[in-house]
């Protein structure tokens, strides 16, 4: 599994990482804190990079129904194959203002074409405060809670969004935003919200269970997973519903609209002890990370640690493609576009075989993760995420790429 300074600060992410502003090592403790894994089988850094794909990983009660094995099959429906799109030659980038005056803020999530974003600001009061921008404006969107600690992590085309909120120092609830006000997802007494489609299809936990909620007023079913499991996260849901996760922070997992849930393939190689674990899905492309376990090499940082390799998923045709030139696994489009971090820092766009730049608001220095691209829209053009400024303080940016 990963163990790198470098992964242990993804893991981190869509936290801040300002010098001047943020404590690394409390940051860690309160990661720690805030979305323990209660006796997933995996703890410390192997945990926290679990929260790095998009959520944390929740410990299965033993009593959990197992569904199928990793061996049956079963394929997600995917829609038809999108037209070829030119990719864009070069990105500029805005800075998007954070409610209130905030001094930092990060965007997270976004709607498949780029006008809706959420993610959260940093008040200088402290505390986290849940924000959604459309059209370039952002609002804070209030969660009830006591705990000072509130996200949105996904939005849908007609702006509603989903996150969590905690309501106790070690409880959070899992919540939707509709029509203007924040409301608990029903049947859950705990857990947090992950991701939305347009349809209204919200998946998410109840740190026990994965949960799928066919609309914000229906009730929750739990998610089959394979015997033996040990820990499950689920992160992301496509337009036609179906869903992906991974097992035991090791196995790509997928839970077809209309088939038989089942493991992705692992990427080769050149190993019998490969892991991976999968981030996003749009329109039948799953993207995510590999690595070989135990294998050490340096990171970005010079430091030892499992090397990173990034994996496409095409579920239409059943192919594994391995990215050698990137190091993260961050958004992609129904395109098979993926942005990411390079491997000596800076984020990128990779459209159709050629990698794009996406400049920082101030240059890139020694803080490889100052500038990471979380959102893609469906045409490429609208990219959202956090870019440290000149002062090396966080904040929420939209690149324009044509």
């Amino acid at each position: 599994m990963p163990s790198s300074d470098f992964d242990l600060l993804r893991a981190l992410d869509p936290d801040p990482r300002a010098k001047s502003t943020v404590d690394v090592q409390r940051a860690i403790i309160d990661a720690r804190r805030k979305r323990a894994v209660r006796g997933a089988g995996y703890a410390g850094t192997a945990a926290l990079t679990a929260v790095a794909i998009a959520g944390v990983a929740i410990a299965l009660n033993p009593g959990t129904k197992a569904g199928p094995t990793a061996t049956a099959t079963g394929k997600a429906t995917a829609t038809a194959t999108a037209p070829k799109v030119v990719p864009p030659s070069r990105c500029t980038v805005e800075k998007l203002p954070a409610p209130k005056g905030a001094p930092m803020a990060i965007i997270g999530g976004a709607d498949p074409a780029g006008r809706y974003f959420v993610g959260r600001s940093y008040p200088k009061g402290g505390g986290y405060q849940a924000v959604i921008w459309h059209d370039g404006v952002g609002k804070e969107v209030p969660i009830p809670g006591d705990d000072g600690e509130e996200d949105l992590r996904d939005v849908n085309a007609s702006g509603t969004a989903v996150g969590y909120g905690y309501i106790t120092a070690t409880r959070s609830v899992p919540y939707v935003y509709i029509d203007g006000k924040a409301t608990r997802l029903p049947g859950a007494e705990r857990g947090s919200a992950y991701a939305i489609n347009d349809k209204g299809q919200i998946v998410g936990d109840d740190e026990e269970h994965p949960l799928l909620w066919e609309s914000a007023m229906a009730q929750p079913r739990r998610l089959p997973v394979p015997a033996g499991s040990t820990s499950v996260l689920v992160v992301d849901i496509d337009e036609d519903g179906t869903v992906i996760g991974t097992i035991d922070n090791r196995q790509p997992y997928i839970w077809p609209a209309n088939g038989t849930p089942h493991a992705l393939p692992l990427p080769a190689l050149d190993s019998e002890n490969v892991e991976a674990r999968v981030r996003y899905i749009r329109d039948g492309w799953v993207s995510g990370v590999a690595n070989i376990g135990g294998a050490k090499v340096k990171s970005p940082q010079g430091r030892a640690g499992a090397q990173i390799h990034t994996v496409r998923w095409n579920l239409r045709t059943d192919e594994v493609f391995v990215d050698e030139t990137e190091s993260s696994a961050d958004a992609m489009n129904a395109l098979g576009w993926q942005t990411f971090v390079a491997k000596k820092g800076g984020a990128r766009l990779f459209a159709d075989g050629k990698v794009i730049r996406l400049p920082g608001l101030a240059p890139l220095g020694d803080d490889a993760l100052a500038d990471i691209a979380n959102t893609l829209s469906d045409d490429g053009r609208t990219i959202g995420g956090q870019s440290n400024d000149a002062n090396g303080v966080i904040q929420p940016v939209v690149w324009h790429c044509k």
